[in-house]
């Protein structure tokens, strides 16, 4: 069996703003049945549970999650392009809301 790859830190994306093009079409899960990702973050992985994927015209896939970031208990909500190298799936949920 062969070892995963070595995690890459994951990319933090920005708000969609018109000069991205169309904006993306987006899938949402209800607060109880979310799917998790694990996610490379400032050298440690972080078990994130997805709020969105972020599917972009020109191919592109982000992925919107809460995150705990600091030391306070607290998270947060931040955006990252999807990256395998970076995420991990470790709970697939139900399935997203129809929009």
């Amino acid at each position: 069996m062969s070892t995963p790859p070595e995690p890459r830190e994951a990319v933090e994306v920005p708000p969609w703003n018109a000069a991205q093009g169309p904006p993306p079409a987006v899938q949402t899960w209800p607060r109880t049945s979310r799917p998790a990702l694990r996610i490379w973050i400032r050298g440690q992985w972080r078990r994130c549970p997805v709020i969105a994927l972020h599917h972009y015209a020109d191919g592109r896939r982000a992925v919107q999650v809460d995150v705990h970031l600091d030391s306070d208990t607290s998270y947060q909500a931040r955006t990252y392009r999807w990256d395998p190298a970076a995420m991990r799936i470790v709970a697939r949920g139900e399935p997203p809301l129809e929009p």
